[in-house]
């Protein structure tokens, strides 16, 4: 498993968990609660201050390993702890702050590591 791209994960970025639960109602109004998984799963947008040159490195990662499964440390928890994640949808340019920087969001999702 390859590790996400060391960039600096900014203060703006966030992470919950999924509670991983569906409900259903039955036409008797009896609620019926189904665990979609076994373990809590964990949506991460991340946000990047890139340059131009590793903006095209993160989408060549993208493009090349989409599906592909990645080890991540994520700031606000303690270096021991990392999560294996992908992408659920392409990296985005979300702002020019001009003199070839770039802010970027990056969706991914994924599972605690034991």
């Amino acid at each position: 498993m390859a590790a996400y791209p060391s960039y600096e994960i900014l203060l703006g970025s966030s992470f919950e968990e999924e509670s991983g639960v569906a409900d259903d109602f039955s036409q008797a109004g009896t609620q019926h609660s189904r665990l979609m998984h076994s373990q809590p799963y964990y949506r991460f947008n991340l946000l990047h201050q890139l340059t131009l040159a590793e903006w095209n490195s993160l989408r060549a990662t993208y493009t090349a390993g989409r599906r592909d499964t990645y080890t991540l440390t994520y700031f606000s928890e303690s270096p021991q702890v990392t999560y294996s994640v992908k992408f659920t949808a392409p990296p985005v340019i979300v702002e020019n702050i001009g003199l070839d920087r770039f802010f970027v969001a990056v969706p991914l999702r994924g599972t605690r590591d034991a």
